[in-house]
């Protein structure tokens, strides 16, 4: 049994100049098909596991997109790459058509974002709430990969590797 120890709450600036430091690949999240289409910026993506293959992010609670995320659910990973800043900002914008300004086609039956540095088709295995967020575990079923560097979130700006 794992017990909870809250400890002394730390100042949420103090948290977020911590967080602030650990540099993310920026990440799409689709699901759905046609009109009924849904996407999401994350910056959690990590490798899980090899074998089986499975890749890990997390969602806040109250995220549109975590609503539609059922064990099972299939979805679409789109790792950014250098130079799709716009995107990362429209999929993280709330009461927006995110789809309506972005380059991206259906694929897997899931919307797949133009030029992304990698597209993987994952299905969701695992939920777990954690604090104001919910963890998601997905087991990879298709990847595609393209040469170029990573768009990454590092002090609160996108940065390149390039």
């Amino acid at each position: 049994m794992v017990e909870k120890d809250e400890g002394t709450p730390l100042p949420e600036a103090t948290v977020k100049a911590v967080f602030g430091q650990i540099a993310t690949a920026v990440t799409v999240v689709t699901a759905g098909r046609g009109s009924e289409r849904y996407g999401a910026t994350i910056g959690t993506l990590g490798a899980l596991s090899l074998d089986p293959p499975l890749l890990m992010f997390a969602l806040k609670q109250d995220s549109s997109l975590l609503q539609r995320l059922a064990a099972g659910s299939p979805i679409g990973i789109n790792l950014l790459a250098s130079g799709q800043q716009d995107i990362a900002r429209r999929f993280a914008t709330a009461g927006i058509d995110r789809f309506a300004m972005t380059r991206w086609c259906e694929e897997h039956g899931l919307p797949r974002v133009d030029d992304a540095l990698v597209w993987a088709v994952a299905r969701v295995r695992d939920r777990l709430a954690l604090g104001d967020h919910v963890v998601i575990t997905t087991r990879i079923d298709h990847v595609e990969t393209r040469t170029g560097s990573p768009l990454i979130y590092w002090q609160r700006q996108f940065a390149s590797l390039a």
